[in-house]
């Protein structure tokens, strides 16, 4: 330990009441937040550090105040050039001098720069690593005096680490050209024990004093929420929550952050866009109105963020899951940097999970790196779907104990929510994976324990198994919801590659063998007589003519309108109405009054934006809606006894587009055949497959155009079709989209 004895300490005493002087004079505090005092005495004693400090936690003071007293120039190296200015602002306002050197200077400004700084004007110079080794820059390092030289967010030097950054491996280079070797202190918010190592040696940090303040910031509130419309979770929040406050909205895609920019001030919501894709001015106004409170709500990808030092963002919502838990945890820390209780949530999707494996599958990694990737990813899906407190989740990640069971501030210790006993479930799950030989994925397991006809469990002799069949009361997202929180608690694993394979673990025997209870939460597995039917309707009959996206969509449009008026959702339409929308697709007012529920004042009040936002639909999923009302005429509904909804249908419409499939014909020549469009027949296949079936959609997919799709849907999302399409040359066809999606979402 530094300071090991108190003959240091009091040989550094006069030394330290000239720290808490500067502390004063320039920063405005008496006192040091925790590890400061360390850091700051050991960089002026020349010692190299290592700080591992949470937002908000003071690293850049730790190299600031130093600056002041050391006798020569403080180099900070840091990675966003866009900030560089806002702490130069920052030090001049405390009347420090500081000055930067990046690619947004002028000639004739670049050349003043350097002349002041050769005169000895700035005692500190941000620099981005880009410029380090450049012929001018090292030729003014002849010139000048080098006491410090700092590196903020260290963790982008490792290429293990969320944020690698390849810039940043010319810092030991540099450091090594000059003359004088001068002191070297390194500073981050996220780095695991492992990256903690990397950066003392890819650096080349000699014997540094570590400083490690823990990970646990207490005015967070973590939360991870799961809902089936995300937008219309997030508009009742921002109703709802810090109606006046600011806020950061992370979205996985430029084009989500666009979209859902415009959603937001469609409803009156201050919010501004941000992405590394836009104009940089406009990029720069909509950071400065984020900054200066001219907007409450930046919707962001995470080109925004490092290095933000606003201190009272209230909330940070993830609209989309991040890559990793480093990811998500220096993102959420950006709320609540002045200690006022903020919320950070993540809000869970299993799409999101699909869309972050298409990254890292298109990213042509080394094989190590690439089961990197998925273990860390696997990890925030385990935290998403663990029972335990999340803020223990996040400290065992980063290698911190933690101190209590419970935090009571995360949404799962303050969860009221109704626990259900599902131990017997969860052993007929643990023992599949057994009977199976631990030798195959979540959808199979899946597919096995409800029966499936799958013609690959079917051939792979997996209906022999006794645990075929023995949860097909159950649908496929309850029996999933199951199997990731088992994994999220450490009873079965989950290998990390592109094609994981669930095993059981040593802790699975405490199951099997019912010497512990196994709970989940009961809303998350109610069976689908229970959970799915809507208003009385069965699964089956007219939910099976229905188009479920579009009947979202239009449930989302009542919801805000009953927000809007302060009525419950059912007065402006029932289930029931949108259902038939959904199915029937009316497109102008003759056809809505055929809706069940529709009459003269309802249609006044509310008709037209709700035949606008079905004729939207059908333009953007370029839908022949004559043939889908000809498949909902061959369905003969009928009434039973119980009042409940059934289809009556002479022939299963799927099983024969399926059987078509299973003789190897071609897209075209099944439409042909059954006389239907080739997105009909996409529709058909997608339904066989969400009931169990194995559709090979690579069959039907051109490896180039499917590379091409993956290309823009990981620039613009997959929610919508027509911005796909409209990033892609002629010659691919919305076919070709829906083919890739169904495949890969």
């Amino acid at each position: 330990m530094y300071f090991d004895t108190m003959l240091t300490r009091m040989t550094l005493w006069g030394e330290l009441m000239g720290i808490y002087e500067v502390l004063k004079t320039y920063f405005g505090y008496d006192n040091f937040k925790k590890g400061q005092e360390k850091l700051v005495s050991a960089i002026l004693a020349g010692r190299d550090v290592l700080g591992i400090m949470p937002t908000a936690g003071g690293k850049s003071l730790c190299y600031q105040l130093p600056a002041t007293i050391l006798s020569g120039v403080t180099i900070v190296i840091s990675p966003l050039i866009s900030l560089m200015k806002d702490q130069v602002d920052s030090l001049d306002e405390m009347g420090l001098s500081g000055t930067f050197i990046n690619s947004t200077l002028g000639y004739d400004e670049f050349v003043k720069r350097f002349s002041e700084i050769q005169n000895g004007k700035y005692k500190l110079i941000y620099v981005a690593p880009e410029r380090l080794n450049t012929s001018l820059f090292l030729k003014l390092t002849k010139d000048i005096e080098i006491s410090l030289v700092a590196i903020d967010e260290a963790h982008c030097i490792s290429q293990w680490g969320h944020d690698f950054r390849p810039s940043y491996l010319e810092i030991p280079k540099f450091i090594n050209f000059l003359d004088t070797r001068p002191t070297v202190a390194a500073f981050t918010a996220t780095a695991t024990r492992e990256i903690v190592e990397e950066i003392k040696n890819l650096i080349g940090l000699k014997n540094p004093l570590e400083v490690i303040t823990g990970f646990d910031r207490p005015n967070l509130f973590y939360q991870v929420a799961k809902p089936s419309n995300k937008f219309s979770y997030l508009l009742n929040y921002l109703k709802n929550n810090h109606v006046s406050d600011s806020g950061i909205i992370y979205c996985a895609t430029r084009k989500t952050v666009e979209s859902l920019a415009e959603k937001l001030q469609h409803y009156g919501i201050s919010a501004v866009g941000y992405h590394g894709g836009m104009n940089p001015n406009i990029r720069q106004e909509s950071q400065d109105d984020f900054m200066l409170d001219r907007v409450r709500i930046i919707v962001a990808t995470n080109a925004f963020g490092m290095g933000i030092d606003k201190p009272d963002i209230r909330f940070v919502i993830h609209y989309n899951m991040p890559k990793n838990m480093e990811a998500y945890y220096q993102e959420a820390g950006r709320a609540g940097r002045d200690g006022e209780k903020s919320d950070c949530i993540l809000m869970y999707s299993p799409a999101d999970i699909v869309k972050q494996k298409i990254i890292i599958q298109s990213e042509n990694l080394s094989p190590e790196r690439e089961t990197a990737m998925y273990q860390n990813l696997q990890y925030l899906v385990d935290y998403c779907h663990t029972d335990d407190c999340l803020r223990n989740k996040i400290l065992i990640y980063f290698g911190e104990d933690a101190q209590q069971k419970s935090c009571n501030n995360c949404s799962n210790c303050l969860d009221q929510s109704e626990r259900v006993d599902i131990t017997v479930e969860a052993q007929k799950i643990l023992s599949c994976i057994y009977r199976v030989n631990q030798s195959y994925g979540v959808n199979t397991v899946i597919q096995v324990l409800r029966g499936s006809k799958n013609k690959k469990v079917m051939e792979w002799g997996l209906d022999k198994t006794s645990t075929y069949g023995i949860m097909q009361d159950y649908s496929n997202n309850a029996i999933k919801e199951m199997i990731m929180t088992l994994i999220s608690q450490g009873y079965i694993h989950m290998t990390a590659d592109k094609f994981p394979v669930i095993k059981l673990t040593s802790m699975s025997r405490e199951i099997l063998k019912g010497k512990v209870k196994f709970y989940h939460k009961k809303d998350l597995l109610q069976k689908p007589e229970t959970s799915k039917a809507l208003d009385g309707f069965s699964l089956d009959g007219i939910n099976d003519n229905l188009d479920k996206n579009l009947f979202e969509r239009l449930r989302q449009l009542r919801h805000t309108i009953a927000q809007e008026k302060d009525l419950p959702p059912y007065i402006i339409f029932h289930d029931s109405s949108l259902k038939e929308m959904a199915a029937y697709m009316p497109r102008n007012q003759e056809e809505f009054f055929k809706i069940k529920g529709v009459g003269q004042k309802k249609y006044e009040s509310y008709g037209g934006e709700f035949i606008n936002l079905i004729n939207e639909y059908i333009r953007e999923e370029d839908l022949d809606v004559s043939e889908i009302r000809r498949q909902i005429a061959n369905s003969t509904i009928v009434v039973g006894s119980s009042d409940r909804l059934q289809e009556n249908t002479k022939t299963d419409r799927y099983e024969i587009t399926y059987n078509c499939y299973l003789h190897g014909l071609s897209l075209q020549e099944i439409a042909q055949q059954r006389n239907l469009t080739k997105n009909t027949i996409i529709n058909h296949l997608a339904k066989c497959e969400s009931e169990g079936k194995t559709i090979d959609w690579s069959r039907f997919i051109d490896p180039e155009k499917e590379k091409k799709i993956i290309q823009v849907i990981d620039k613009v999302g997959a929610e919508r079709l027509r911005p796909i399409k409209d990033e892609l040359s002629d010659d691919i066809s919305y076919e070709d989209i829906r083919l890739v999606i169904c495949k890969h979402l």
